[in-house]
């Protein structure tokens, strides 16, 4: 991989920890009907570099920003770190999925609707098998039809965003 390349990935990385720490601080502003609903706009980041790098290299990366917000944040050593890993790792491995199975016969916007649903699907697993994480985990999958339909309209804003910025991303990529 080349220098530009590198710095590329790592500028992307950068901009994933910005817009999950400038969600996180707008989410108590934000009036979302489900609680814990976000649109995840660090997610935006994982696509772009799913598209450019493959599978391997989101996953390692989207890993790596969870780590440095939870160091930053000291949420590491909390239930937000195994809820946020499960969520982005179930997340990217559906989308990956998907995008083979359906051999790119998914829009962008389709695929960051599987993704936010994954993503919502990932931490109600870890809630359920992380033994006393959570009191009453049963309770939380009434709120996973809520979630999930929340999750449209969030993987519509996110894949939308990406449909315009890819190609011009894309460019610059293969021209390093």
């Amino acid at each position: 991989m080349s220098t530009k390349k590198m710095v590329i990935l790592s500028v992307l990385v950068a901009l994933g920890i910005v817009l999950n720490a400038l969600e996180n601080l707008l989410l108590p502003w934000t009036i979302l009907p489900i609680p814990g609903a976000r649109i995840g706009l660090a997610n935006i980041v994982f696509l772009i570099i799913l598209f450019l790098e493959g599978f391997k290299t989101s996953l390692a990366l989207s890993i790596f920003r969870i780590i440095i917000l939870g160091i930053l944040t000291g949420t590491l050593a909390t239930p937000v770190f195994p809820l946020s890993l499960s969520g982005a790792v179930l997340s990217l491995v559906l989308m990956e999925t998907a995008r083979l199975v359906l051999n790119d016969k998914l829009s962008l916007i389709g695929l960051s609707v599987i993704g936010a649903s994954g993503h919502n699907l990932g931490q109600l697993l870890a809630l359920t098998m992380i033994p006393g994480l959570f009191p009453g985990v049963s309770a939380l999958y009434l709120l996973l039809p809520g979630l999930l339909l929340m999750a449209i309209p969030a993987g519509m804003i996110t894949g939308w965003i990406v449909e315009r910025v890819l190609p011009t991303i894309a460019r610059e990529w293969r021209d390093r």
